[in-house]
């Protein structure tokens, strides 16, 4: 079975690759050739000493050569018996780029290394002699260079660039199994809140419809259109996990709607959404949490009700949301040093403090504070502000 180069892992691309291994094949030239000048330095019994600029020429010619030869054949290497691979995106899954490749495979890519490792020390043995003998290689020491310190010093570069790479390889299966299970994760707690919110939120709108079928049929209508248009926005795209806010904000506005029916004039509700952040992506179903918490613990106990607002503006390069309502508690500081949660406060708010914390880790924090001279409660979440689907980073 072929793959398309687009299918190719990210450590078999030939751009990344390249770039990375130019990058670490200059340190290793670098450090070679301080090296080199620094052992020459400190041994007293020399008679010549060749001179920093001696060794750095030297030293690039053997990096160079050895990225082209070596580098162009370790990766082809790769990419060939990767090709071959009926299997290659559930190995790589679970091993790997180099862990995936077949044991046969591996010992073929040692060969064709060895075999690379003489030619890119030959290739560099001779660019080196003959730049000596040329007029750009007039102001060097005119002193050839031992083909076996050629071949050693290649050896050693490019052993060193097969362990950065595997190494390199390993970090990013860890770190790629890492998002895999905070997405994994994230999802579970979608998938528990919305089997959670859904039924509890129809039998109360299911209820209320029934009381109103017979009292205010217009009314039971309009509810069940509200109904129907809250269950769309919740069913659309496929049930994504990740949406825009301004499609946040909207099922938001739909579920305050149904709530409206069944406390009228108690609840006053105020949506504050800048159009500049309309299209950013947020976890789906992040705010009906808590905007159900705010009226079940904050405006349905008070007899007058009272005012519920959601607010999303942008400070800095993060999204912040705020969700107030009126009502407080004694029980909790006005301006708590870290997150608490209230005794009794539902599953709500510890599933989005866990969404955000599988999604964004550390990136994103929810406070909770009761400010009892404003008479609010207000929730603030802050999370990075993203113009893409979710991607976590480590």
């Amino acid at each position: 079975m072929s793959h398309t180069p687009d299918l190719y892992p990210p450590n078999l691309h030939w751009r990344q690759v390249m770039l990375r291994l130019l990058v670490v094949n200059e340190v290793l030239v670098v450090v070679g050739a301080l090296s080199m000048h620094a052992t020459e330095t400190l041994d007293t019994k020399l008679t010549q000493v060749m001179g920093l600029p001696y060794y750095f020429v030297w030293m690039h010619c053997i990096g160079l050569f050895g990225l082209i030869v070596n580098g162009t054949t370790m990766l082809t290497m790769a990419r060939r018996a990767w090709r071959r691979l009926p299997d290659a995106a559930e190995r790589h899954a679970h091993q790997g780029v180099y862990q995936a490749l077949p044991v046969s495979a591996r010992w073929q890519l040692v060969g064709a290394s060895v075999l690379a490792i003489a030619v890119s020390a030959t290739l560099a043995q001779t660019a080196f002699t003959g730049l000596l003998a040329s007029p750009l290689g007039a102001w060097l020491p005119q002193v050839t260079p031992s083909f076996g310190v050629t071949f050693f010093d290649t050896f050693y570069g490019t052993l060193v660039i097969y362990v950065f790479e595997y190494f390199h390889d390993r970090n990013t299966l860890s770190r790629t199994r890492e998002q895999m299970a905070r997405k994994l994760s994230a999802q579970a707690q979608l998938d528990m809140l919305r089997s959670q919110l859904d039924p509890h939120m129809l039998f109360n709108t299911l209820s209320n419809l029934y009381e109103l079928i017979d009292e205010n049929p217009a009314q039971a209508r309009s509810m069940l259109a509200h109904l129907i248009d809250f269950l769309r926005s919740t069913l659309s795209g496929s049930r994504a996990s990740v949406h825009g806010l301004a499609e946040e904000f909207r099922l938001t506005s739909d579920y305050l709607s149904l709530m409206h029916f069944r406390m009228g004039d108690r609840l006053q509700a105020q949506l504050t959404l800048p159009e500049g952040l309309r299209d950013a992506r947020v976890p789906a179903m992040l705010l009906q949490p808590l905007v159900e918490n705010a009226i079940k613990h904050g405006l349905e106990p008070r007899k007058d009700g009272g005012t519920l607002q959601v607010i999303a503006e942008m400070q800095g390069s993060d999204l912040v949301l705020q969700v107030s309502n009126s009502g407080t508690t004694d029980q909790v500081t006005a301006d708590p040093p870290a997150l608490t949660w209230p005794t009794g406060s539902g599953f709500g708010l510890h599933c989005v403090r866990d969404r955000l914390s599988a999604l964004y880790g550390e990136d994103a924090s929810v406070t909770l504070r009761h400010l009892p001279a404003q008479d609010l409660t207000r929730v603030t979440l802050r999370l990075p502000l993203m113009t893409s689907d979710i991607t976590p980073t480590s």
